[in-house]
């Protein structure tokens, strides 16, 4: 169930993550004790991270259909969260 008030540590839906992406927010989370972080720059756009590695290219938010572009371990971000979201652990919501 999406902790929408609290979401850190919670299980957020896909729809809560774009969401938060539309209000400009970056996110850190964790997929198979690994760290990730969907980073924000105005001039650059969005980006996922894991580290100081770039996973993705740079995209729009108002690009939706990126995130079932970028893959971690062979599956879509899109596809996790709405598959497999009881396995990512939101970290900080910026």
């Amino acid at each position: 169930m999406d902790n929408y008030d609290n979401p850190v540590n919670n299980i957020i839906s896909y729809e809560k993550l774009l969401a938060f992406l539309e209000e400009g927010r970056e996110i850190e989370f964790i997929y198979k004790d690994k760290e990730y972080f969907i980073s924000h720059s105005a001039k650059e756009g969005r980006a996922l991270w894991c580290g100081k590695t770039r996973l993705s290219e740079y995209f729009a938010i108002k690009d939706v259909s990126k995130l079932e572009d970028i893959k971690i371990k062979g599956e879509s971000i899109a596809d996790l969260l709405k598959n497999k979201r009881e396995e990512i652990k939101i970290q900080t919501i910026l």
